[in-house]
């Protein structure tokens, strides 16, 4: 019995343009790119609503409060504004 199923994909040629001339460059296959592409982004996509779901479980004020007690622990220096928690 295989562990691969064939899936036919459709995409608009500019894509695959990209992707037959990015598999060349790294010397593999347009399968073996287009298979780690999606697992990648998969994975991320999964780490994201892992997180989105326990988030919606929590207050913002309360994640807010444990960050700070985390941050209070780090030796002081100047933050940039763009990074400051509000």
């Amino acid at each position: 019995m295989s562990k691969t199923q064939v899936v036919t994909l459709r995409m608009p040629k500019e894509l695959k343009r990209r992707l037959d001339r990015e598999a060349k460059y790294q010397g593999v296959s347009l399968n073996q790119l287009a298979n780690y592409l999606v697992n990648i982004q998969l994975t991320h996509l999964e780490a994201v609503s892992i997180l989105e779901s326990r988030i919606e479980k929590k207050s913002i004020p309360s994640l807010k409060r444990k960050v700070r007690r985390i941050l209070d622990k780090v030796p002081e220096r100047d933050v940039p504004s763009f990074d400051a928690i509000s």
